[in-house]
């Protein structure tokens, strides 16, 4: 009867030790994924959309608040890239990363929202400045990349 106790206590222990390490290993997955939001914006104040593009896979696509929708990077890279040069000029973002939800190890689902300030005033129908996003990002040789990219911001009050 000891000895069956002993290993359940053992058993007890070896278990909540693994899931301790589970635990921490998903904390810093979550904030290594968290911070890709920061990063994004920090690249997108810098003007370096090289480095925007980085942070996608070479076959993820993207779809705007306006439903258009781009594919690889380097398409990703140029839709960013006149976005800065045109309409958001001057401007700068920031990304809080609201949720992630570990779908696989190595596939996520990121939830964010960012806000953009200093827009210009130009002509036509004002541009959106805040709005949410949905990311499925996967891990690929160690690091985490975005795969599929939605942008969408409130709907406008029904009159």
């Amino acid at each position: 009867m000891r000895k069956g106790m002993i290993a359940l206590a053992m058993l007890a222990l070896a278990t909540g030790v693994v899931g301790l390490a589970a635990a921490q290993e998903t904390t810093d997955e979550e904030a290594a994924l968290k911070a890709i939001g920061s990063q994004w914006a920090d690249a997108w104040n810098a003007g370096d959309m090289t480095a925007v593009g980085a942070l996608y896979t070479e076959d993820a696509d993207y779809v705007n608040f306006f439903g258009q929708s781009v594919s690889g990077r380097a398409q990703i890279e140029a839709t960013f890239s006149e976005a800065l040069d045109t309409v958001y000029k001057g401007a700068k973002i920031t990304i809080e990363t609201t949720a992630v939800h570990f779908v696989k190890p190595d596939i996520v689902v990121s939830d964010s929202e960012w806000e953009v300030t200093g827009v210009p005033e130009g002509e036509g129908p004002k541009i959106p400045t805040k709005g949410a996003s949905t990311a499925v990002m996967v891990k690929q040789d160690g690091e985490w990349k975005i795969a599929a990219h939605r942008t969408r911001v409130a709907a406008a009050p029904a009159e």
